[in-house]
């Protein structure tokens, strides 16, 4: 009988762990799918001096996310460009609020030829 329980009270406690390794493991996924995103835009926003329709589209198809400029929409040549690239995901257990995963990059514009 104490088995049993002993079994069924591991059992629980081992799904819990599982569900959490699973939203680490998500979550680590997305970041990195945000992080290379942020690289492409990167030099796709320093060719094109902002950030156009087909960049927000392209980030939009490939990595389910959102762009924003922050601060200026429009930067001279030789200026700095900060953006932000996010996207929401909805934990197992972690959380019961949707969560936010954001990477914030800067871009120098014209820099690339």
């Amino acid at each position: 009988m104490g088995s049993s329980l002993g079994f069924l009270l591991s059992l629980f406690f081992s799904i819990q762990v599982m569900a959490y390794v699973g939203d680490l493991t998500t979550i680590q996924q997305i970041y990195s799918v945000l992080d290379t995103m942020a690289v492409t835009a990167g030099h796709l926003i320093s060719l094109e001096g902002g950030i156009s329709k087909e960049i927000q589209n392209y980030v939009e198809e490939k990595a389910n996310a959102c762009i924003l400029p922050l601060g200026k929409d429009y930067v001279e040549v030789g200026g700095v460009y900060e953006f932000l690239i996010y996207r929401k995901y909805e934990p197992i257990i972690i959380s019961r609020d949707v969560m936010v995963l954001e990477v914030t990059r800067s871009v120098m514009i014209g820099y690339i030829d």
